[in-house]
């Protein structure tokens, strides 16, 4: 079978998505290995869940990071890339747009034979006011308009993003493979409960994901002060702004700061809450049509969500049992009441309208376009 290569820009220590089409490639019979960035003191090789995983080691990564200096960075990491992987690749699968370079490059110089499938996460085109960490986001939107073409297959998150990329490039329309979790009960293990010391009486609020700007953070965290201890925030994840929930962790009995869990586990975690927060902030195109992958992960677990007014977290939550959608999300008071409001919720007595959901949304269903992506490319 045709070995594949996973190419992340990350350390690939939470990468749930990635994980998962690698293992469902894997139990198909292809050949599949992720290359990933060497962070810490992560070891430079090791075997996740049956999948080995490789670390390269960039030896300017110690120098500045202004955005100038990544670009030499990115390029020292597509040259290991491309000599260690390219020419014993079949296939090199691209998770995001910043390794899309690497992958045409590798073709063009190490294996002509190369096939290439870009999935892209998020709108890439339009996913920040500044783009990100490493690169401004007129470079991304320029790579991807320079390169998108030269893949053989694109694979997306959402059909809304489909559409946007087939009305900006003229491209094939991508094969959607929405972020969905195995199918699984909700758990009643309540890990969250023991690990946090709170009690039966008191609502659990969850947020779980990335700790970064205009998700909501700094406006969950304002709410939660005011309230009283009847209402439970808890931040379960990672991110630039953990040092920032961690003191108001400190200050507040009813805010909890939880180290993110691996994806394996996360449901376990997820099924405890009695709230879900899906609250972007962004004005973005992508945040107005992306579908973050804690809404199919709140949907798993059975556990009502409040959410941005935005078109792609509309997309999913049509049946109103699932949660609320929330108009002006933007606003301290609204944001507040809804919460009172949805504290008052029994999601057991809305078990019917999650298990329907839960039986649409699941990786079975996603992982039968990914194979059929690939039977494509082949």
């Amino acid at each position: 079978m045709p070995k594949v290569i996973s190419i992340v820009l990350n350390p690939f220590t939470h990468d749930s998505r990635v994980l998962k089409e690698c293992l469902s490639l894997q139990a198909a019979g292809y050949e599949v290995e992720v290359v990933a960035m060497l962070e810490g003191d992560l070891p430079a090789f090791e075997i996740v869940e049956g999948i080995p995983v490789h670390r390269i080691q960039i030896r300017s990564r110690s120098w500045s990071k202004n955005r100038f200096i990544q670009v030499f960075k990115l390029l020292e990491f597509t040259l290991r890339t491309a000599w260690g992987f390219a020419r014993k690749a079949d296939i090199f699968h691209v998770n995001d747009v910043e390794p899309l370079p690497l992958a045409v490059f590798s073709r063009w110089f190490f294996n002509w034979k190369l096939k290439i499938l870009y999935d892209a996460h998020e709108l890439e085109f339009d996913k920040a006011e500044k783009g990100s960490n490493n690169y401004p986001q007129w470079a991304l939107a320029f790579a991807e308009r320079l390169f998108i073409k030269r893949a053989n297959k694109v694979l997306t998150v959402s059909p809304l993003v489909a559409k946007a990329y087939v009305a900006r490039y003229g491209i094939p329309e991508p094969a959607v493979v929405m972020n969905c979790p195995n199918y699984a009960l909700p758990s009643g293990e309540n890990l969250l409960r023991k690990a946090l010391q709170i009690t039966p009486e008191q609502k659990i609020f969850l947020y779980q994901g990335g700790l970064i700007p205009k998700r909501g953070v700094e406006l969950l965290l304002e709410i939660f002060q005011e309230l009283p201890d009847a209402y439970q925030l808890v931040f379960l994840g990672y991110g630039p702004m953990t040092e920032t929930v961690q003191a108001a962790a400190q200050a507040h009995s009813n805010i909890h700061f939880h180290p993110a869990v691996s994806p394996v586990e996360l449901h376990r975690y997820t099924s405890d809450a009695d709230v879900g927060f899906c609250i972007y902030q962004g004005r973005t195109g992508n945040h107005q049509l992306t579908i973050g992958n804690k809404i199919f992960q709140y949907i798993m677990a059975g556990v009502p969500v409040l959410a941005s007014d935005l078109q792609g977290l509309k997309y999913v939550l049509k049946d109103p049992n699932l949660g609320m959608i929330l108009p002006d999300f933007r606003n301290k008071e609204a944001v507040k009441q809804a919460i009172l409001d949805l504290a008052q919720v029994d999601k057991f007595s809305r078990r019917a309208a999650f298990e329907k959901a839960a039986s649409v949304y699941t990786w079975e269903a996603q992982e039968k376009v990914l194979l059929a992506a690939y039977r494509e490319i082949r």
